[in-house]
């Protein structure tokens, strides 16, 4: 299956110019849930899906006690989560401390079988579901007569 893609217009809010550009974004899909998460993994493990739920619980709290205890955290098959944070720099020594933090985040670096399913993923264009503009360029202008070459059904 092939993640869908469509065409879109906006305004860049690194462009000064704020000129509206096209760009292809992904056409998600919904989010799976907890609950359909486990009952995949159940199935695929052959293994009771209260367990599942147990096991992935238990791994969700780990991973929070040894994140805020400033360790990232690697789990085979999936990737390492590295806790990390952007702060304000100065030229004044003193006024780099923790109140120059100014946003605390999670990085997430897969593994190495996570990233080459992401570089093999296939993508499908969905022009129904992208920006009118070109197919409305496309209606008003005529239509090109197809020439048959000779020797060519």
């Amino acid at each position: 299956m092939a993640l869908r893609t469509r065409r879109i217009k906006k305004a860049f809010g690194f462009d000064k110019s704020k000129t509206e550009k096209y760009v292809i974004v992904p056409d998600r899909a919904t989010v799976v849930t907890f609950e359909d998460l486990c009952e995949q993994i159940a199935t695929v493990s052959n293994s009771n899906i209260g367990m599942v739920r147990l096991v992935l619980y238990g791994l969700v709290n780990s991973m929070k006690t040894f994140i805020r205890q400033g360790h990232s955290v690697q789990v085979d098959g999936f990737g390492t989560f590295i806790p990390s944070f952007n702060a304000k720099s100065s030229l004044i020594e003193d006024e780099a401390n923790i109140d120059s933090i100014t946003k605390v985040k999670l990085r997430f670096l897969p593994s190495s079988e996570l990233r080459q399913v992401i570089n093999s993923i296939e993508f499908e264009f969905d022009v129904t579901d992208s920006t009118n503009d070109t197919q409305e360029a496309s209606e008003t202008e005529p239509d090109e007569e197809e020439e048959e070459t000779p020797g060519t059904v």
